[in-house]
């Protein structure tokens, strides 16, 4: 059923039934093994509803709404409400870090007449430590996002193919995130081509992880199912970061056909596989896709997560490596059904703007490039050199894409529309590549840009929050994506220092430490070096430190870290969550909590009072510890708890106050 001229068509009453899928539902997780099922008539009640709580506050159309929400209901209740309010919905991530509230002020602050929709818990997190001037003008900013069961249904607005449904701002860290401009018509062109590249069905039922603030939830995990009238199933990250395994065990309950995760996500779940082993009674054999993208794809990672799965069902041909970016809506490419992942290794030094890739066996001074397929119906994919003309095939080029689902530039930015628009409806997507046999292989991005857990961090953001907390000069640091044969990307740290490396201990201990509570990224290589290399014209060659480090030219800083950490430090399954023993003594409490952390971060010399952000704790290993204490102790800790009081002995206070009070309690 292709007839739908808007977004606000897919949950039009009785389209479910024309699909094939009556009963078409989404189901809300609520705790491992448990969700909620809302039809598509209930959530579409409810967005109604929503959009009458906004009209009654005088929210005028074309209003943007700014919106950092977590709860996936909340989220898509809200997002729903815009779109049928003729309201511009700009989802962002819900604020987590400094990171994360930084992007969001300062959208909010560029966007002065923007109205933020974001829960209680979130607003106090957003506003804590602004001044009560600043928080009181947001607070008269917020709209409404409590009960609204007893409000009065909204009235729709019409909306038309060309209007704008929503903002997709980039998910980096940059402290000026371009917004690009989603409309109607665009969306759903993008909508008809995934389809049509992935064969998604009313029969199917997809299930995913990832945040609905990031294109690949949002678009390719509930539009796109609702689009071909199949069943979704939504899991929060954050229970995916604590608890992986409970990913493949309720994708198994719910009979998912259709998955999705990042190369970091594919990794965080085969480190949990090989210290607790596969749980019990996982069935994968009905999953037929298994959908690769949103970040830098690995063949290995792929083949290992393929090859740990295998007795579980899931089929080789399942894996599906896909290119796309937001400003294409989503999908750029696909490869063919049934086809198995695959690459062509290649000359690192031969991935070049013009060079002919030089194919090879050997290992060293190589990488795999992962074919991501063809483009999809409606897109063209074009390879150009530095000049703008085209390449010849198998040849490195940056990659530029145009159709019907591509944007037309970015949101209120003409200058970076400019930039990334080329004419004749060409846009520039910022990455390198080649087409060999019709397939597209990524090689890089024309920006250094790093990208570690789906998350993408410009390295001048890193470097200036490294100047500004380490009090180093401008000239005394610079950060580079560093890119081994067939691994994951790592951030590479460089810092002017001449003295002996022994006096470097201080400082790479506090960078280690400032990125990880602020960026949550843990960075291993973090390499001093007796020179920032710069262009005539003063700009940093990062790729040129990079391949130093590669090279050895810093010494054993580059070599490479192991890929799985060990299952336990007393070689045991079980972590801290498993144990039966309750000793709620101070030191009782502490031992389960440095058992937790040491599970999670590797057998790590810390004690009690050390700050534990300085052991490299990302916010993926920060979710997966918390995960092992809360399955221990219910409501014992919040994730904030751990930015307050960093310390395993600071922590065990907090929970040790909490257990006496009754605010916490071990679990049955």
């Amino acid at each position: 059923m292709s007839d739908a001229q808007t977004l606000l068509d897919l949950l039009a009453p009785g389209r479910a039934a024309a699909l094939g899928n009556a009963a078409q539902r989404l189901r809300f997780f609520e705790k491992p093994g448990q969700y909620r099922g809302v039809s598509v008539a209930e959530l579409r009640s409810a967005a109604l509803a929503r959009l009458g709580a906004f009209q009654a506050a005088e929210v005028s159309v074309g209003s943007e709404i700014v919106m950092p929400i977590d709860d996936a209901e909340a989220f898509l209740t809200t997002f729903w409400a815009c779109l049928f309010g003729g309201y511009i919905a700009m989802p962002l991530a819900a604020p987590t870090n400094d990171a994360t509230c930084s992007k969001i002020l300062d959208i909010l602050e560029r966007r002065g007449g923007a109205c933020l929709a974001i829960s209680d818990e979130g607003f106090e997190r957003l506003t804590q430590g602004l001044e009560a001037s600043a928080r009181g003008a947001l607070e008269g900013r917020r709209v409404a996002l409590g009960e609204i069961a007893s409000g009065a249904p909204g009235a729709p607005v019409e909306r038309t193919p060309g209007d704008i449904a929503f903002v997709q701002y980039s998910s980096g860290s940059t402290r000026a995130p371009k917004g690009v401009i989603i409309r109607h018509g665009q969306a759903l062109a993008n909508l008809a081509a995934i389809q049509a590249g992935s064969k998604l069905g009313s029969s199917d039922v997809t299930f995913s992880w990832m945040p609905l603030s990031h294109d690949m939830g949002l678009v390719g995990f509930h539009l796109s199912p609702l689009f071909a009238g199949a069943d979704q199933v939504l899991m929060p990250t954050s229970a995916f970061a604590r608890t992986p395994l409970v990913w493949l065990q309720d994708a198994s309950s719910a009979g998912a056909t259709i998955l999705s995760s990042p190369n970091f996500g594919y990794r965080h779940t085969l480190k949990a596989l090989s210290r607790k082993g596969m749980p019990e009674g996982v069935d994968l054999s009905a999953v037929r896709l298994v959908l690769n993208g949103a970040e830098p794809i690995s063949v290995g990672i792929a083949e290992q997560f393929l090859d740990e799965l295998a007795s579980v069902g899931l089929a080789r041909t399942a894996m599906f490596p896909v290119y796309g970016l937001a400003e294409a809506t989503l999908a750029v490419t696909f490869p063919e059904l049934g086809a198995e992942i695959g690459g062509l290794r290649i000359v690192r030094a031969n991935s070049g703007v013009g060079a002919a890739i030089q194919k090879t066996s050997d290992e060293e001074g190589s990488f795999i490039a992962c074919g991501c397929g063809s483009p999809l119906p409606g897109i063209e994919v074009r390879i150009v050199g530095a000049d703008g003309g085209s390449v010849a095939d198998a040849h490195v080029g940056r990659v530029w894409m145009r159709g019907a689902g591509v944007t037309e530039g970015y949101y209120d930015d003409p200058e970076a529309t400019a930039a990334a628009v080329m004419g004749e409806g060409w846009l520039d997507t910022g990455d390198l590549g080649f087409l060999s046999g019709g397939q597209l292989y990524i090689t890089g991005r024309q920006k250094d840009l790093v990208i570690v857990s789906g998350q993408n961090f410009y390295p001048h953001d890193l470097e200036e929050s490294l100047q500004e907390a380490l009090g180093l000069d401008a000239l005394r640091v610079a950060v580079a994506p560093v890119r081994r044969a067939d691994a994951p990307e790592e951030v590479g740290v460089f810092i002017l220092h001449r003295g002996e490396e022994a006096a470097f201990q201080e400082t790479r201990v506090a960078a280690k430490k400032h990125l990880a509570e602020t960026f949550g990224v843990a960075v291993d290589l973090i390499v001093p070096v007796p020179e920032i290399p710069r262009t005539t014209s003063g700009k940093v060659q990062r790729q040129r430190l990079s391949q130093q480090l590669l090279a050895g030219e810093f010494g054993d800083h580059g070599t490479a870290s192991d890929e799985l950490r060990p299952a336990s430090v007393d070689g045991s399954e079980e972590g801290a969550a498993g144990r039966a023993t309750d000793d709620r003594t101070p030191a009782g409490l502490e031992a389960m909590m440095v058992e937790a952390c040491t599970q999670v971060l590797g057998e790590s010399r810390f004690g009690p009072t050390d700050n534990l952000f300085e052991q490299g704790m990302s916010s993926i290993d920060l979710a997966e510890i918390h995960g092992l204490i809360e399955a221990r102790y219910p409501k014992g800790l919040d994730i904030r708890d751990f930015f307050d009081s960093p310390t395993i002995r600071g922590l065990s206070a907090l929970l040790a106050e909490r257990l006496e009070s009754g605010a916490a309690t071990a679990a049955p």
